[in-house]
């Protein structure tokens, strides 16, 4: 088990620009905004910002069809807004579209999940991949390097990616973004455990695997 805050070893400026491009995805990757996409994937959680990112998308007009995944994950830390007890976490995303005005025919639920892998895996009951050519996608932003992968190697190969991140940290009392996170102790260690899945879950291969470890980590 990776832990969420690993010590992390000082950093030179082309590592923090190596993680920064890993774990927030190269600034290319996301590029392609307000293309009109197949299909939105949101990934579970219980932070507002996925729910409020995808009505964003829908008013817009980038998307006319939302998946929400994500289960009930018993004993996991919730966002302080998060007010709806054990409930599954898509169901408190379509409720909360619904009320702002995404009809709910636009939406399906994938509620059986309780990590990101099984958030994908569990859309093909639902979902047939072979007929989407473009999927838009909703993280956290610090985890959109990580989901990215994870639907680069799970999806067809044909299937074009679009990355939606939210800026967000488990803190209250700030946010953290790819150009501030080298600034502080806590979101340094933060970033880097993300590395470190990325590179573990790459080598078990539920993701995509890295080409080569970043020079000194």
């Amino acid at each position: 088990m990776i832990p969420k805050f690993p010590d992390v070893p000082p950093l030179t400026s082309q590592q923090v620009k190596s993680l920064t491009e890993m774990v927030f995805l190269d600034e290319k990757e996301l590029i392609f905004k307000n293309k009109k996409c197949d299909l939105l994937l949101v990934f579970g959680g219980t932070h507002p910002g996925s729910w409020q990112t995808a009505f964003q998308l829908y008013q817009s007009d980038i998307v006319d069809q939302i998946v929400l995944t994500g289960g009930i994950k018993l004993g996991a830390t919730r966002h302080p807004s998060w007010k709806f007890e054990d409930r599954p976490e898509s169901h408190v995303m379509r409720e909360n579209l619904i009320k702002l005005g995404v009809p709910d025919r636009a939406m399906m639920i994938e509620d059986q999940s309780t990590d990101s892998l099984e958030n994908l895996l569990f859309t093909k009951k639902i979902i047939d991949y072979s007929k989407i050519q473009t999927l838009a996608f909703i993280c956290k932003n610090y985890a959109a390097g990580r989901q990215y992968r994870t639907l680069q190697k799970n999806l067809p190969s044909t299937i074009s990616l679009f990355s939606y991140p939210f800026d967000t940290s488990p803190w209250e009392d700030r946010v953290i973004t790819r150009h501030n996170w080298m600034n502080s102790s806590d979101s340094r260690s933060l970033v880097y455990g993300e590395y470190l899945r990325i590179v573990h879950y790459g080598e078990k291969g539920d993701i995509t695997p890295i080409a080569e470890t970043i020079f000194g980590l």
